[in-house]
């Protein structure tokens, strides 16, 4: 053991003063700060190099850790001296480890068991299989007196056990930031790993929980007796007690209010008296904070006030910190390498092939379930702490030690870019047939995915979907998709909610959700022509598109509504939701079917929709894929006995060339409608020669005159002449709309009519692998 000395007289926790002569870091508080600085940049720096190349946080921040210490700049007594003194490592280490427990507790608070016992069938199976594998290759290795060689394992039978079983583990508090950080919460292969890691979780600890008992037995059968009660005095207060008491809270706690204050900090008191608890009965603290916030309610209010008050100091600063004083205990050049590198890479390939097998057997592609193994061996704070712990126990020594964390660095930092690069959510995407309007068959059904962020959404989705004219003979499956932020929650859900509609009284059957209410209501005012199928996604908006995606291709809708991101207050005040434009755009990019973005002019809280519809339409045609969809949808509106459909063709001025074959393509779809406009007289049809985008602006502001409710445009124009040879577009606010829709969208166009910008499907060919099977919709997916 390294015995460092100092004199506690230098220390003091304030400084008199650089202009006293005194040196800034001999005072515990200059010399934290410093070192927190120093720390953060390192970390953000190494994070910022390692990105491009798919690497985790933990490995940037246990990298910082070996640079910080003994194997480069600590090695050097003067940097050593004045900012990692001696005195300075307990205090570093200690508000490192109260700080990672309380961002355990949090991990706990946002996981949701239920979500085990909802998922289907073959990520648990996949889960457990992995595990056994593991363990059954990992076991032999270690009882074949190869861990005789290593010179500090000190409790041999012990450690081959418990390694055998942590080599096995797949924690979800190790998966969710992993897939996270990588947009794959929502796929499928995001879903598997969730589902699986959590039943590997409950067994493996389960295990972990009989090796130490077994161990204490050995050791003295009253010590192991007063351990094991000890442990379940603690459970039994944390379920009978404490989560009694959360719930309490959530139900005196008025919906749509946060918790007060004072219940915050009486669950705090509590985390620290479990953490005090679990360290003088000799138990692994971070198990005491994780299981008090298992049992207290996720989400809001309760869930995510707990978060919102922890989450950003320990993630943002104190795990970081954690991983860097892990990282500077080890010392590249004085490691002793005998066989636990072997151990580990048997540990690996055993948990890979677990779980390449009963992947492949459910007939999963091989390149997907090769990913999700890669994705299911990674390591991180779980096994950090587990090596911590197990050092502090003197169950391994200093050596050991260094080479399981280089482990837990260099798993990752190879399996996750190579899994990254293999799965690709969107090939799931990809279909044989043309999903949208304007292929189909007039009697077919219409489906569509309605996406509604909130209350302010349903007067225009229900408004558009009442201009879709529902009919016996091509009625309309509306699935309605709910897109809840995930707040407070550790792992998304999908929720399909089930409705009565045996109900003869006229009511929907659902009263607790004012959204899902009015669609229903809409249904039963248009009843055997419409139906509404309602569905809600708690997910993060950074993986929320998978979600759409993935319905869309399930339900095989022709097409995806969206609202726009922006919209304005009763004030005039422009409200933007950033991550909502975030969805938008990588739904507008992956889409299995048409998408359309809705822009409502008129959006409010309330979710009343006027008895009598009447709507003036005007179609804007450019020409292109895009336009003739719009078009599409525009001819159907023109069914309805209350819509007037008016169709401007912007034509290029002499002496400008376009594409002939996209402008067949539009005379043929523009010779239907016109042909219709003959017959019902509800269709206007008119013509503009444009050389310019200025000459379009002009024609598009005196929209306003002709007091049209909707005006409809597709989203590219590329192959249009006139546009490539503007500059506008590099000026664009938000070009996902397209040159047009971004101008339709702005503030500066200050106009009452609703928008409705749509982007037809590419075909982006044949399902990603042949003899995929897709799962049925919920399948491995958490679920209510």
């Amino acid at each position: 053991m390294d015995l460092q000395c100092y004199r506690a007289q230098d220390e003091s926790t304030f400084n008199v003063g650089i202009w006293e002569g005194a040196n800034p870091l001999t005072s515990s508080l200059s010399l934290l700060s410093v070192q927190l600085i120093f720390i953060i940049l390192l970390t953000q720096f190494l994070f910022f190099i390692l990105k491009p190349i798919k690497q985790p946080r933990i490995v940037a921040e246990i990298l910082a850790g070996i640079i910080l210490g003994p194997s480069f700049l600590g090695s050097n007594k003067t940097f050593k001296k004045l900012f990692y003194p001696a005195r300075g490592e307990q205090v570093l280490e200690t508000i490192s480890t109260l700080g990672v427990m309380f961002f355990i507790f949090v991990i706990g608070v946002k996981t949701d068991l239920r979500v085990m016992f909802h998922a289907g069938k073959r990520a648990p199976i996949i889960g457990i299989i992995g595990l056994i594998v593991c363990v059954a290759v990992v076991m032999p290795s270690c009882m074949s007196n190869m861990m005789s060689m290593e010179p500090d394992v000190l409790k041999v039978p012990m450690f081959m056990a418990s390694l055998s079983v942590s080599l096995s583990i797949n924690s979800v508090l190790v998966i969710v930031p992993i897939l996270s950080d990588l947009n794959l919460l929502n796929s499928e292969l995001g879903r598997i790993a969730l589902s699986g890691s959590m039943t590997n979780d409950f067994v493996g600890w389960s295990m972990l929980s009989v090796i130490i008992v077994s161990e204490a037995s050995a050791v003295s059968s009253q010590t192991a007796i007063w351990a094991a009660l000890s442990i379940v005095a603690l459970v039994l207060f944390i379920v009978l007690v404490v989560r009694p008491f959360g719930l309490w809270v959530v139900e005196k706690t008025p919906q749509g209010k946060p918790v007060e204050e004072g219940y915050v900090f009486v669950f705090l008191l509590l985390l620290l008296l479990v953490i005090f608890y679990t360290d003088i009965i000799g138990a692994n603290s971070f198990t005491g904070a994780l299981i008090l916030g298992l049992v207290l309610p996720d989400g809001p209010p309760l869930g995510s006030a707990l978060t919102e008050k922890i989450e950003i100091i320990t993630k943002g600063l104190i795990v970081p910190l954690y991983y860097t004083v892990v990282g500077s205990k080890i010392n590249l050049w004085h490691l002793t390498i005998a066989k636990m590198p072997s151990i580990i890479f048997l540990g690996v390939l055993g948990k890979m092939v677990g779980i390449l097998l009963p992947s492949l057997y459910y007939k999963i592609p091989f390149l997907d379930a090769l990913a999700l193994s890669l994705v299911m061996v990674s390591k991180g704070i779980v096994e950090v702490m587990t090596y911590n712990f197990w050092m502090s126990i003197k169950l391994i020594d200093r050596n050991t030690y260094s080479i399981l964390i280089v482990s837990v660095m260099l798993v990752p930092a190879i399996c996750i870019p190579i899994a990254s690069t293999l799965y690709d959510p969107s090939r799931c995407y990809a279909v044989y047939k043309r999903r949208t309007i304007q292929h189909l068959r007039e009697d077919a059904e219409l489906r569509i995915l309605a996406c509604v962020h909130d209350q302010s959404h349903v007067p225009g989705m229900l408004n558009l979907l009442e201009a879709s004219y529902p009919t016996i003979q091509s009625p309309i499956c509306v699935y309605l998709l709910q897109l809840v932020e995930l707040v407070g929650r550790l792992i998304p859900i999908f929720i399909p909610h089930k409705i009565d509609r045996s109900i003869a009284d006229g009511t929907t059957g659902f009263e607790a959700d004012p959204i899902i209410n009015a669609f229903l209501l809409h249904e039963q005012s248009n009843q055997g022509v419409l139906s509404v199928a309602p569905f809600t996604t708690i997910s993060p908006y950074a993986s929320m598109h998978d979600e759409v995606c993935r319905m869309a291709v399930d339900k095989r809708v022709s097409l995806i509504l969206l609202h726009f991101h922006q919209r304005t207050d009763i004030a005039g005040h422009i409200k933007a939701n950033n991550g909502l434009r975030t969805m938008n755009k990588k739904v507008i990019s992956g889409a299995p079917c048409s998408v359309a973005i809705l822009i409502d002019r008129q959006a409010t809280d309330t979710t009343s929709v006027a008895n009598e519809f009447m709507h003036e339409v005007v179609v804007l045609f450019f020409g292109g894929c895009d336009d003739r969809e719009a078009l599409a949808y525009g001819e159907r509106m023109a069914r309805h006995p209350g819509i007037s459909l008016t169709v401007i063709r912007f034509l290029p001025s002499r002496g400008i060339k376009d594409d002939q074959a996209e402008r067949k393509l539009d005379n043929q779809s523009l010779d239907e409608i016109k042909a219709i406009g003959l017959r019902t007289r509800k269709v206007r049809y008119m013509e503009e020669l444009v050389g310019d985008m200025e000459n379009i602006v002009q024609v598009i502001r005196s929209l306003d005159r002709d007091s049209y409710d909707l005006v409809m445009v597709g989203m590219r124009h590329t192959w249009n002449a006139v546009m490539a040879n503007d500059s506008l577009s590099d000026w664009s606010e938000c070009p996902e709309l397209g040159v047009v829709g971004d101008f339709l969208a702005t503030a500066e166009f200050d106009s009452m009519f609703s928008i409705l910008i749509v982007k037809q499907q590419d075909q982006g060919g044949i399902l990603a692998s042949a003899g995929y099977n897709a799962p049925v919709h919920g399948e491995d997916l958490p679920t209510h």
